[in-house]
């Protein structure tokens, strides 16, 4: 179950950039309807990929692991134009099980 707390925690371990796109789409947002889903509140975020440097920050590692962990094929990425970017979902999950496994 999705709780206010929870959601809470996943907005502080955003980047801040993309903190700054959730409070935007809120504001923009906000008072269309009394209720939104969390997937309406969230699918605008998801649609912009993470560079390098933002799966970094969202990750807590240097760059330089993020490009080599993506190289080896460690961490799903993709291709746009010269960029190698992440999607949000992908690194939540490699997150999470990171934790785990550090955890475990």
């Amino acid at each position: 179950m999705i709780t206010a707390e929870k959601v809470y925690k996943e907005i502080l371990s955003l980047p801040v950039k993309e903190r700054e796109k959730l409070f935007t789409v809120i504001a923009r947002r906000g008072f269309e309807k009394e209720f939104y889903t969390h997937d309406e509140v969230f699918s605008d975020i998801r649609e912009m990929p993470f560079i390098i440097r933002e799966a970094a920050e969202y990750l807590e590692v240097a760059e330089i692991t993020v490009r080599r962990w993506a190289k080896e094929g460690i961490l799903k990425s993709k291709k746009l134009g010269k960029n190698i970017v992440f999607d949000a979902d992908v690194l939540k999950e490699f997150k999470r099980k990171k934790r785990f496994v550090l955890s475990g």
